[in-house]
Formats: structure tokens, C-alpha cells, sequence
């Protein structure tokens, strides 16, 4: 069957390779599907645990010499 999808390619001692086969067959997936659906899984699991990083407030101002000034409607805190 042709396809466009890239290629991924692995060297695998030879029991876990017969025992993938094994767990495809028992799962009715080809190996090329399954390994996309656990590479799939994956990914989405290990991206739902990451922290989305904080965008840098407005009211921050970093300046090299002064350290970090961040202001907002309660006054000024200044951190060298």
C-alpha cells in the first residue's frame, strides 16, 4: 500500500519484536498501526503533563542594570 506518511524506523532485540507482533495481532492492528497509535498516545499524554510557560505581564519591566520592576495598581516591587 503506498502512502505519504514519513517513514519511522527502529532496531529491536528480536523478543520484543515478536512480542509486538503478538500484542498487534491480539489488538487486530498492523505493526505500522499500532506503533502509530502508541507514538499518538504518547505524545498527547506527554504533552497534557507540560506547563503552557507564562506569557511576560505588561507590568513587568526587566532592566539589566535596575533588576526587575514589576508594578501593578497596589504599588511597585523592585527585585535586584
Amino acid at each position: 500500500m503506498s502512502t505519504k506518511k514519513p517513514l519511522v524506523k527502529a532496531y529491536i532485540e528480536k523478543e520484543l519484536k515478536e512480542k509486538f507482533k503478538d500484542l498487534c495481532d491480539i489488538e487486530k492492528r498492523s505493526e505500522s498501526n499500532m506503533i502509530e497509535y502508541l507514538i499518538d498516545k504518547y505524545v498527547k499524554e506527554y504533552e497534557a503533563k507540560q506547563v503552557t510557560p507564562p506569557t511576560k505581564p505588561e507590568n513587568i519591566n526587566i532592566n539589566k542594570s535596575k533588576g526587575v520592576i514589576a508594578g501593578d495598581n497596589n504599588g511597585t516591587v523592585k527585585v535586584k
